[in-house]
């Protein structure tokens, strides 16, 4: 899951023609740190969702809803291959994040 987030934080940035460092610079990191989590080498925390999502005026909830409806789509080659289990793994980690985000998110409006 981390790396179909991760996809489609690279895939909007590309779209609003940002470059790496560009947002490295916004997120205060180096652009090899952006890079890993652009990759999915490492992972992106909630916080950080909440970094890039303002940078790329998204809310998280996009980045995250997106990647539920691309999981439905692979269902089937995770089935054949074996693999799901995995499947039912991440998607419940899904679920977590999306509950942890509406938290946040609930959190940030009582300020």
């Amino acid at each position: 899951m981390k790396n179909m987030v991760a996809e489609k934080i690279r895939l909007e940035r590309l779209k609003q023609n940002l470059s790496q460092q560009n947002m490295a610079d916004e997120l205060g990191i180096t652009a090899a740190a952006y890079s890993n989590l652009e990759r999915g080498v490492s992972d992106i925390t909630i916080s950080r969702l909440f970094e890039v999502s303002r940078i790329l005026k998204k809310t998280p909830q996009w980045f995250i809803d997106e990647v539920s409806s691309s999981t439905d789509l692979f269902e089937s080659s995770f089935v054949e291959s074996g693999m799901k289990h995995d499947l039912l793994i991440l998607q419940n980690e899904m679920e977590f994040m999306k509950h942890q985000l509406a938290h946040l998110q609930f959190q940030l409006t009582k300020k």
